[in-house]
């Protein structure tokens, strides 16, 4: 196979995250968005919150990073945030598995480039990949319980504690974005679309 029917494949194959459908409603809650409306929006955040990243975090590094790092869903599909500890294992298996067989269509060269950008955005270790990480925490929040939000039907039993408990890692080292999320989880309790 050559080099361009090689990528030609993997984008193909790619086109599959458009079908991958996550539990996060659209914020008109028409529907549940897909993972690859997800990804995109991602990278829009991005480049809208980019002055709340660290000083000489490199924004462009953190799109390719959004972009990549729910690739393997085509393969592993989604799962809520929410999950158990044994759910959470078995989906790093999956996904471990699903980066190896996607990024594997392309030549070396770009297999390598794609598995470093996913596990960099695992590993949570560059600037890069933090912000990266507070802004795939803050996204569904935003869609779910922001002005205009109609909550989660999916997951009615997930109470402001519990959702501040589990986006807390992630975003607390960003003030602005973790005092956005505090404030669009006390508004949705509020609002009577989460409980408290």
């Amino acid at each position: 196979m050559s080099r361009l029917d090689a990528q030609v494949e993997f984008l193909l194959t790619c086109d599959r995250l458009k079908a991958v459908t996550r539990t996060t409603l659209l914020h008109s809650g028409e529907r549940a968005e897909n993972s690859a409306e997800h990804s995109w929006h991602l990278a829009l955040m991005a480049m809208t919150l980019g002055e709340y990243a660290p000083p000489g975090t490199n924004l462009n590094r953190v799109m390719e990073l959004l972009v990549v790092h729910d690739l393997v869903e085509v393969y592993a599909g989604d799962v809520h945030f929410d999950q158990s500890e044994a759910g959470k294992e078995e989906q790093v298996q999956r996904e471990t598995e699903a980066a190896a067989r996607l990024f594997g269509q392309l030549p070396p060269d770009q297999c390598d480039t794609f598995r470093q950008a996913w596990q960099e955005f695992e590993a949570r270790q560059s600037p890069e990949a933090r912000f990266a990480r507070a802004l795939d925490a803050l996204q569904p929040m935003l869609l779910t319980w922001g002005p205009g939000g109609v909550g989660s039907a999916a997951h009615p039993e997930l109470t402001l504690g519990r959702l501040l408990a589990l986006k807390r890692p992630a975003l607390e080292d960003f003030p602005e974005l973790w005092e956005l999320s505090q404030q669009t989880a006390a508004r949705a309790v509020k609002a009577g679309i989460m409980p408290e």
